[in-house]
């Protein structure tokens, strides 16, 4: 799901569209404390789903624990990095050219998820 900002309202739409998708399945889902995240409409939504839906909250300022920063990193540094693109379809095609870069080559898609699991064990 793709906007041009992150807000509550975005997160929630795509929150609703996760569920029901996912409709009678158990699922975990890990969240950091974005504002997004912690408004009260979407603590209502996601208790609304408590009953298949667990939520696991990251400690607050702790990117090192959450596995999509190093993803983010990678993104920034090979792909996005001093450069204006003009338009979110540009930018989009970018980011579509690095996944598949990162997706071609698995040993750098296994040292980003190394770096995360030494990182959550660290914290453990």
């Amino acid at each position: 799901m793709l906007h041009e900002r992150k807000c509550a309202r975005q997160f929630n739409e795509f929150l609703r569209q996760l569920f029901e998708g996912k409709r009678g399945r158990k699922m975990v889902l890990v969240l950091d404390n974005a504002g997004y995240h912690v408004t009260r409409a979407t603590l209502d939504l996601l208790a609304e789903h408590e009953d298949h839906v667990y939520v696991l909250w990251l400690p607050k300022y702790s990117p090192e624990l959450n596995a999509i920063e190093g993803l983010w990193g990678y993104l920034k540094h090979r792909a996005l990095n001093n450069y204006f693109f003009g338009t979110i379809e540009r930018l989009e095609a970018a980011t579509a050219e690095a996944f598949n870069a990162l997706n071609s080559n698995p040993k750098t898609a296994l040292s980003l998820a190394y770096n995360t699991s030494q990182e959550l064990c660290r914290a453990a």
